[in-house]
Formats: structure tokens, sequence, C-alpha cells
């Protein structure tokens, strides 16, 4: 299952939402019977994964094909997605706020660095509540909340796990497999190529708090071809601090206009 939303370009940005992975375990041998098998690193990972039941937290993601930051509440149904990009071309930059609430959907869009520009759409500053009926591709925007758990996709690289061991109190490092990461968008398909054998053991970091819950997982994307060393980070924070995303007031929404439907429909 997805959550999918518009880029600022227009073209179609999918995080896939893969389910966590059971945890390994040793042969019955290994251990005294009636006690479970100590979790090893990648266990211990896997199960630091926020879950429906983790509460409203905040994530960001920098690197990859397009980085964003939010917050999502799985156990509400809840979540919200920032994206901005700026035109390479004519220099301003592009901003989209997506607020969803179980099936209802609300956008607000901004346009910043515009000076000497015309011909870009006039949208309302408020949050415009968005009918499905008038999106044309309904991947092209997140029209309802659909299961999602790990929206940085931190999981795509622990179930990748080729090794991985613990370097102090909640930090581990390792390497993982590029070449499973599915549609998490770590890297793009032709850096992937470039990459050839080195995508199967991509050095990783990451951190749990002292909750066991995943706070960090860093991917160092080596040079490849004539790309440049990059990292994908996500950073997980916020638990039981941040604020549950909710409908907004009557007074901070109205229905989305013409021009919105127009960008969506691109």
């Amino acid at each position: 299952m997805n959550v999918r939303m518009a880029r600022p370009a227009g073209a179609l940005l999918a995080l896939g939402v893969l389910a966590a992975a059971g945890c390994g375990a040793t042969g019955a041998g290994d251990r005294a019977p009636g006690k479970p098998a100590p979790a090893g690193p990648k266990e211990q990972l896997l199960g630091a994964l926020p879950d429906r039941h983790t509460g409203a937290f905040h994530f960001r993601v920098r690197g990859g094909t397009q980085p964003m930051q939010g917050v999502l509440d799985a156990g509400n149904k809840a979540f919200r997605i920032d994206v901005s990009e700026k035109d390479p071309d004519l220099g301003f930059t592009l901003s989209m706020k997506f607020l969803v609430v179980d099936e209802t959907t609300w956008m607000k869009v901004n346009f910043s660095g515009t000076e000497g520009l015309t011909g870009l759409p006039r949208l309302p500053k408020k949050w415009m509540l968005l009918d499905p009926s008038r999106i044309d591709d309904k991947d092209d925007a997140p029209l309802e909340y659909d299961g999602e758990t790990d929206p940085g996709e931190a999981g795509a690289v622990l179930r990748a796990i080729v090794d991985v061991r613990s370097t102090g109190p909640g930090t581990y490092a390792g390497t993982t497999d590029l070449t499973r990461q599915g549609e998490a968008g770590i890297v793009t398909d032709e850096v992937l190529r470039a990459l050839g054998a080195k995508a199967k053991a991509v050095p990783f970091e990451a951190t749990v708090d002292a909750q066991g819950r995943l706070t960090s997982t860093i991917v160092k994307v080596p040079a490849a071809g004539k790309t440049k060393p990059a990292d994908y980070a996500v950073t997980y924070d916020g638990y039981g601090t941040v604020e549950s995303p909710s409908e907004p007031a009557p007074a901070e929404q109205q229905k989305a206009t013409k021009d919105a439907y127009a960008m969506l429909n691109a």
C-alpha cells in the first residue's frame, strides 16, 4: 500500500509502505524452554520501527528522490506532509502541504522567490479541501489515510540489512542492500545502475532512543558514475510530544479552487 502525493514539479512521488517483517529467532536448542531468544541487532532495529500504536511523531527525510517532513499519527489515521522544490530554470520555490485525516484531505500551496514572474496560479492561503472526484489521477495526491506507519521508509533499509552490529547504547552500523529498496526512493534507478555491485552492501547507521524507538537511519550512498556521495537520512522524533494532525478550524479552510485542481491534474 502507498501514500502518494504530487511533487512540486508535477511528477509522481510514491512513498511505498511495507509492513514490518517478523523478527528472526534462533533454534529451540539455543535457549532454555519457554524463554525467548535474545534479539540480535537486526531484530532490535526492526522492532524499533513505528507502528499504529506509536502515537504522533515528527518525521524528516533528507536526500533521496524527494526530501520532505511532517507529522504522522497512525492510531488516529492522520498525517501531514510538507514538500518543497526550487524550479531550476525560473528560480522560484513551490511548497506544498497535504493534511489527511482518515478519508479527507486538505492542501496548501505557496510560491516564493517569484519577483518578476507572471502567470503563476493565484491560490488561497487557507487549507483547501479536496474533492476526490475532481482529481483525474487519484494517485497524484494523498486522498485518504491508507495504513502508513513508516513515512521515511526506514523499514526498507532495515529489512534489506546485509550485516549490522551494535556500536554502543542505542547505536548501530552495518550495510544494506539498495537493490531491495522497492519504491522507497533512496536512490534513483540511474544511480542504482551506476553503483553496480556496490549497491548490494551500502553503509548505514541507525539509532534508537531509551524506549527502543527508532530515531534515525542514515544510508551513506557512495559516489557512482557522475554522482557524488550522498546521504539518505530519516529522522523520527517528538514521540509523545508533537500534536496529532487534525481537521483545520472552519475559518482556516475552504473548498479547493479551480487553479488548485488544474495544478494537481497537470
